[in-house]
């Protein structure tokens, strides 16, 4: 279960997906995860770490002296996209998880963090946060054709952990990885969720964005 929290501490699970990417994923970690975490010395943290990598090479994680709580999960094998993430949300301690992809991204303000999680704290009904993009037709996915026809693109985003839970990741060969960020979305959509686009992060499917620094948190594709 998640521990709980006070009102003025929100708790993260900072999740990470490496595969055979170690100086990408530094990069991450030390550019841009763990100067976010150091910004927010009131908040409690958490880093999981589901490591799709071969076995000859997985990666030395470069946390330096920062005292995070890091949990490392390793499959064995490229299990995928989503069910990595399952794992890693059954693993999570805290309320709210945060997905960061290990390859591509770049920070630019630490309150990105703060823009993500407000929306799940101040409304129940409110289930993923991050960049909203039109999608597929729901019914191409097997869902009803009255969904509205939009998703949180998958680079990065966060999410309420009690309903990730609730609404794991498919299993489906099919969207295990491409394609399931948006077979997530319509899932909670469905349910009844709402998905909050957050104006401040900027995430997008291989491009690459112009004047990145307009935002607090670019996920593209310039750091190829």
């Amino acid at each position: 279960m998640p521990l709980p929290l006070n009102e003025d501490e929100p708790g993260v699970s900072i999740i990470i997906v490496p595969h055979n990417n170690q100086d990408k994923l530094n990069k991450r970690l030390t550019r841009d995860i763990l100067p976010t975490i150091a910004a927010h010395p009131r908040w409690k943290f958490q880093l999981i770490t589901v490591d799709n990598s071969d076995a000859d090479k997985r990666p030395d994680y470069q946390l330096g002296e920062y005292a995070i709580e890091h949990l490392n999960l390793w499959p064995g094998a490229n299990i995928m996209y989503g069910p990595a993430m399952n794992l890693a949300i059954r693993a999570s301690q805290y309320p709210i998880i945060v997905y960061i992809c290990s390859n591509h991204g770049r920070m630019y303000d630490p309150t990105w963090i703060d823009d993500l999680a407000a929306p799940l704290l101040q409304d129940p009904g409110c289930a993923m946060t991050g960049s909203v993009y039109p999608s597929c037709h729901p019914s191409d996915m097997g869902f009803p054709a009255h969904l509205p026809q939009f998703h949180i693109q998958g680079g990065l985003f966060a999410a309420r952990t009690a309903v990730m839970r609730d609404y794991p990741y498919t299993e489906d060969e099919r969207w295990v990885h491409w394609g399931s960020d948006i077979y997530q979305s319509y899932q909670l959509l469905n349910a009844g969720f709402g998905l909050k686009n957050v104006p401040s992060v900027n995430s997008v499917w291989r491009q690459n964005i112009e004047l990145p620094e307009r935002w607090k948190y670019v996920h593209d594709y310039s750091e190829e």
